[in-house]
């Protein structure tokens, strides 16, 4: 944009220059007046299609030859940057997002974030962290090219319209967060994708206490009060500066990097029906387990003893490194038959 108004600004001020050249030359040459010397300057470049004021000398003619290339080839590469500034803008952003169409059609069993303000582009870094495949949805074009610029995929709308939803892979998509500048706003968004999504997992912000029981019953899964959160922040920090220290390694903002993770199992995977101790699973892969939510019940079984026997099902819940979760995952995942090592 700045290139492009430098470039305008360039050809008034030539086009400017040749006036004030032609004007004087033609005085000088041909011994005009100043008005009409003006006036022959300005029909010249301009190709308006009058008549030499005056009868020309061959001098005249001759600086009449060099100011229409002069004049008009300037006028004519204005002209052309424009149109090309205008339409070309509008083609590099209909290209833009039919890629953008094509590269999240791809995708499968991805996260939304829907709003790109402070609160959804703090959730978008995580995101980048554990390098989750995510889609931004926001009205903002403002918004919408910061995303991009932080490495992903956006979608420029409306995110109460089903149509952007769909347009976002809402259908495919694995869970949503509605982060949008209004509660009503994120109330709409969580009835929308909860009806074209019925399995989808949402989180919505809320701005008030007063919107929670009301996202819940629009179908979020979860609601979020970032004012909640941080003044929970806040006081633990205060009252027990050494949790808040654990729990930031914990979730990976410390200089230690721990992973806490879950894992389904179910199909043929090895560990269905042995005990946590007959799999080995602290001495194998050095990480812990620190629950199990039990299939039949959805109960929590928080650090579950050695002997616990884990069914088709079952999700785990376990913290280590991301070196130890990946082979808490090998060794838990495993075709029955055969264990990870």
């Amino acid at each position: 944009m700045r290139g492009e108004l430098k470039t305008g600004l360039v050809v008034v001020a030539t086009v400017l220059v040749i006036i004030v050249v032609g004007t004087v030359g033609y005085t000088l040459i041909e011994g005009w007046g100043l008005l009409d010397s003006l006036f022959m300057t300005v029909t010249t470049i301009f190709t308006v299609g009058f008549g030499e004021v005056h009868p020309l000398d061959p001098g005249g003619v001759i600086f009449t030859l060099v100011l229409i290339v002069l004049g008009v080839g300037t006028i004519l590469f204005g002209i052309g940057r424009m149109v090309e500034f205008v339409i070309g803008g509008q083609l590099s952003g209909v290209f833009r997002r039919r890629v953008v169409r094509r590269q999240v059609d791809k995708l499968d069993t991805h996260f939304m974030v829907c709003g790109y303000g402070r609160v959804g582009e703090a959730v978008a870094r995580h995101f980048k962290i554990h390098s989750a495949p995510l889609v931004v949805v926001d009205s903002d074009p403002d918004n919408v090219a910061r995303a991009e610029r932080d490495g992903f995929l956006a979608v420029c709308g409306d995110a109460t319209k089903d149509d952007i939803l769909q347009t976002a892979g809402v259908e495919r998509a694995k869970g949503l967060v509605a982060a949008l500048g209004s509660d009503a706003d994120n109330i709409f968004l969580t009835l929308s994708a909860r009806v074209l999504n019925p399995k989808l997992l949402i989180v919505a912000r809320a701005g008030s206490e007063d919107t929670v029981s009301k996202l819940v019953r629009a179908g979020a899964d979860n609601v979020v009060s970032p004012y909640g959160i941080g003044g929970k922040q806040i006081a633990t920090l205060m009252l027990k500066p050494l949790v808040s220290d654990y729990l930031e390694v914990v979730t990976g903002g410390g200089e230690l990097e721990f992973r806490v993770e879950e894992l389904e199992l179910k199909g043929d995977c090895c560990s269905i029906g042995r005990s946590i101790e007959d799999m080995g699973v602290r001495s194998k892969t050095g990480a812990t387990i620190l629950a199990v939510r039990r299939a039949s019940t959805g109960a929590f079984e928080t650090n579950p003893a050695p002997g616990v026997h884990l069914m088709n099902g079952d999700r785990i819940i376990a913290i280590g490194t991301p070196e130890q979760i990946l082979k808490l995952e090998e060794l838990m995942m495993a075709p029955a038959g055969r264990t990870g090592s």
